[in-house]
């Protein structure tokens, strides 16, 4: 059953059709988990890849729209033309009717796909289980493809050799209810002082599978590697960032062997603003918005398999980004370390989204355009399900490209935004002159992080209730970062005042004990989402979702959590998100 076919069915129609996969997994003796869902499925092969020469986007959209072919993607597109794509025999028929010649490609991924489907097989059958990486030496990346569970499994093992500096969580689950897994690394694992917060995720595809495989050797570099003898750029970065790590963001299509999720949809098409073209969100993407929403992620990545290239906003529209200058000095600092991909197809190994093919709906849009955080989407093998007895020559080529990328979180400008007067930290707006796409403090902190290609600059720092203080002649130079705190003095009224076309949060009384009352002041009517969120990024309390009209809504907690538990003395986080955008406040329970 190809995804193609899921697609065409109706919802009731894929409920049967997903049944059916799991029968057909037990009667051929697939393992399953403990709900009953197989361990993988064997994927049937109804195309094959083949190779077309168009003369460039316009030639490529002309022809899809003669002969339209399911299975093409971006990523199918080299800049010199060559479009290797896979196609079904119908459409190969029709490639041929309308005069288009085309050459029969190798099917590596096929080959690679069976080779991991045998492989899972031999190893149930002999009771086998991965090593723990906390038990393998460095030099020793993964040389094959673990299944869902087994990737949980190995983060796991990696959190408890290793709690003082790593943790997992989880980001929801998958249509057919696999969980989302991740780990944090950090020597401050659990966000309590000001460091970035940089985002590593991988296999919205579940057929593109090398990037993740990295992300697993990643995190095992780093927790092992932590503190030792010639090691200083991992200690530093340990010691210094906070990294998200999110190897398999499609479970469900990585267990059938194919691009889509379980409902047959593309989930780097899914995605909202700025040029989203789907109403309603994958659970996959939903949970992954609420884990972006609920932290302050500066940098992301997000991996992918078909091409060698790092691939910048934005992607819907051939309009530079506002911060394309630092955007492209990003993408170099993977591509460089990268040489098979800076000496690729692509010029220095980067492209422009648009430039390459225009899409809506990417998760590197969203998070630029709404989250503060500058996303990227790399590309690491020209197939997308390469042979396992490659992977560990990915890890030689992409290793210092994924450090020297986390590093680069703090190129620009840094610093923390407090109170003039207290010294606590503030929700602070920053803005560079001449640049529309603004950054805001980490409230729990008040520190920021914008990005900024080699040059001088003009910086405005803000915050409700505050008098704005502007700075001019700030240099920068890209590789070394620029450190400027910022104190802001109380205006003549603390209490931020509401106004046309701005969303507004606001908590009295802050600290509060026992309970404190929330205004809020939603700009346009819409649907409206206010949670409160621990330092973790969880929710402790959900406080409205409806439709709202425009104007001021008054909200109160009183320190209790969804399940009735008294919330502890600490720090939390009131989120406001709406159509808009979002609002958050910080709060502190005192007891």
């Amino acid at each position: 059953m190809t995804n193609r076919t899921l697609r065409q069915l109706s919802a009731i129609g894929a409920v049967f059709v997903l049944m059916a996969i799991a029968w057909t997994a037990v009667a051929a003796d697939i393992p399953v988990d403990a709900q009953g869902r197989p361990q993988w499925q064997e994927r049937q092969w109804a195309d094959f890849p083949v190779q077309i020469r168009v003369s460039g986007p316009t030639e490529l959209r002309q022809l899809l729209s003669r002969v339209p072919l399911a299975g093409f993607s971006r990523e199918d597109l080299r800049p010199d033309g060559v479009l290797s794509v896979r196609v079904t025999p119908a459409e190969a028929a029709a490639l041929s009717a309308a005069g288009v010649s085309y050459v029969r490609l190798p099917d590596r991924e096929k080959a690679g796909r069976q080779a991991a489907e045998q492989a899972w097989a031999q190893r149930f059958a002999a009771g086998e289980t991965p090593v723990p990486l906390a038990d393998k030496s460095d030099a020793a990346a993964l040389d094959y493809y673990p299944t869902h569970a087994e990737i949980g499994t190995l983060l796991a093992d990696l959190a408890a050799a290793y709690p003082a500096i790593c943790r997992t969580f989880t980001w929801g689950q998958t249509v057919q209810g696999r969980e989302l897994w991740g780990l944090v690394v950090s020597a401050d694992v659990n966000n309590t002082t000001a460091e970035p917060e940089v985002r590593l995720s991988s296999t919205m595809h579940g057929n593109e599978v090398t990037g993740m495989i990295l992300l697993v050797d990643l995190a095992h570099h780093l927790v092992q590697n932590y503190g030792q003898p010639g090691y200083a750029d991992v200690t530093s970065l340990v010691d210094n960032t906070e990294i998200h790590i999110m190897p398999l963001h499609n479970p469900d299509g990585y267990v059938a062997g194919g691009r889509y999720n379980a409902n047959g949809v593309d989930l780097n098409r899914n995605f909202p603003l700025p040029a989203g073209t789907h109403p309603v969100q994958e659970i996959e993407n939903l949970g992954f918005m609420a884990y972006a929403n609920a932290h302050h992620f500066v940098i992301s990545q997000n991996g992918h398999g078909g091409a060698l290239v790092v691939n910048y906003p934005w992607d819907y529209t051939y309009t530079r980004a506002p911060d394309d200058a630092a955007i492209i000095q990003l993408s170099l600092e993977y591509s460089s370390w990268n040489l098979p991909m800076f000496n690729g197809s692509f010029t220095d190994g980067i492209t422009n989204g648009a430039d390459w093919y225009p899409v809506n709906g990417s998760v590197q849009d969203w998070s630029y355009d709404q989250t503060d955080c500058i996303d990227v989407t790399i590309e690491v093998s020209n197939t997308k399900w390469p042979a396992a007895s490659t992977l560990a020559g990915y890890w030689d080529d992409n290793r210092e490209s994924l450090l020297h990328y986390i590093a680069a979180a703090r190129y620009g400008v840094n610093g923390v935004v407090t109170d003039a007067t207290s010294g606590l930290p503030l929700d602070a707006t920053v803005t560079v002159t001449g640049n529309t796409m603004s950054v805001h403090t980490d409230p729990a902190h008040g520190d920021y992080y914008k990005l900024l290609a080699t040059g001088t600059y003009e910086l405005t720092f803000s915050a409700d209730g505050y008098d704005p203080v502007t700075i001019a002649d700030v240099t920068t130079t890209w590789g070394t970062p620029t450190v400027l705190d910022v104190q802001l003095s109380l205006s003549g009224s603390s209490v931020p005042a509401a106004g046309p076309g701005k969303l507004l949060l606001a908590a009295r009384p802050n600290p509060f004990n026992p309970a404190t009352r929330l205004t809020l002041n939603v700009p346009a009517a819409g649907s409206v989402a206010v949670g409160v969120y621990d330092l973790r990024g969880r929710l402790v309390r959900s406080l409205l979702v409806a439709d709202l009209p425009a104007g001021e809504t008054t909200l109160n907690w009183n320190g209790q959590a969804d399940d009735g538990a008294t919330a502890p003395s600490g720090v939390y986080f009131a989120r406001a998100q709406t159509a808009q955008g979002a609002a958050t406040v910080k709060l502190m329970l005192l007891k």
